[in-house]
């Protein structure tokens, strides 16, 4: 029997197939996708899942006649759009079962070992917080780049350009991330850079990439570069203390008590991660902030499991996770 796991996001698209009758897996990796609600946001999406999937195919040998389920967790996904996701995998590959979610579930039941207790925090393209007692769900954050995703990547590099350019107007403070941003995008301006990111030739993830470059600055000592992570770390911070206050509107107190921080961001230990537990332990000091388990894609198998009522032989995919975690790290 053959489970199919699909982790669509905004910094890649991961697709791993399982079978549970020897435990062996095969691992894919795929373009990044798009919310959907715009017909170039549904190409782009179509394109990450269907490469990730064929390249998944490519590795084996054996002719998979059919998935038994697959679970697709996708970053921005709406109802509406379930049935289309849906068909673009079975251009690709027979499914007998879906189950297409966002992408909090699959974060929460990896980074928890399926236990699917605490507050997960994502912070990776976008930013949200999630958390489900049993009985409901709690949100905060998840509005998109252009009304909120506080403390994502595209945040950070956002941030970058801005305190850039008052550096060069002399509205600023003294930064390297002026001559870096310039030098990343071959302009001589930030009016040759305004231009391309008006006219759509830098885009959203060009943006988001430069959290890499703020990051490496703030190491160097760029104290702009390290309020600037700082700043995001205390907006995620916020997004866990939203889920808390929400928690607490409906008499819970003491039963949630662990955050699980997830996405590329968290790789800024010293510097999001921290402030976002400092934000975070001033209203609460008893939450403790807790490494996630697994990553997502092994969270879509979790749940695929359990949606079919079966034990994931995790012993066999150990060389799996420890790639991904590789992978994740770089």
């Amino acid at each position: 029997m053959f489970i199919l796991g699909i982790d669509a996001g905004q910094t890649s698209t991961k697709s791993c197939l399982y079978n549970h009758e020897d435990g062996t897996y095969i691992l894919s990796k795929g373009p990044s996708i798009d919310h959907m609600l715009t017909d170039k946001g549904q190409l782009k999406s179509k394109l990450g899942i269907q490469q990730s999937i064929k390249n998944l195919l490519n590795q084996t040998t054996q002719r998979i006649e059919e998935v038994k389920f697959a679970f697709v967790s996708i970053s921005g996904i709406h109802k509406e759009h379930e049935s289309l996701v849906a068909s673009w995998i079975l251009e690709c590959i027979n499914v007998e079962h879906f189950i297409i979610e966002g992408d909090v579930k699959a974060n929460l039941a990896g980074a928890s070992s399926g236990n699917k207790d605490g507050i997960l925090v994502i912070a990776g393209g976008g930013s949200i917080a999630y958390c489900f007692n049993g009985n409901k769900e709690y949100v905060a954050g998840g509005y998109g780049h252009i009304l909120g995703d506080e403390g994502s990547a595209y945040w950070i590099g956002l941030q970058a350009i801005k305190e850039a350019i008052k550096h060069t107007e002399y509205r600023g403070s003294p930064t390297k991330l002026a001559d870096e941003i310039l030098h990343t995008f071959n302009e001589d301006s930030f009016w040759g850079i305004k231009k391309k990111i008006h006219g759509n030739y830098i885009d959203q993830s060009d943006v988001a990439n430069l959290s890499v470059l703020v990051e490496k600055l703030a190491n160097l000592g760029d104290t702009v570069s390290q309020n600037i992570l700082k700043a995001a770390g205390s907006e995620l911070g916020e997004l866990v203390v939203s889920i808390i206050k929400q928690l607490e509107n409906d008499g819970i107190y003491e039963d949630v008590n662990k955050v699980y921080p997830t996405g590329g961001v968290f790789n800024s230990q010293v510097w999001v991660l921290t402030s976002m537990k400092q934000k975070v332990e001033e209203y609460r000091s008893s939450i403790q902030i807790c490494s996630p388990a697994y990553p997502p894609i092994i969270g879509t198998i979790i749940l695929a499991g359990e949606f079919l009522n079966i034990d994931i032989k995790f012993n066999r995919i150990k060389s799996l996770i420890e790639e991904i975690k590789y992978e994740h790290k770089r």
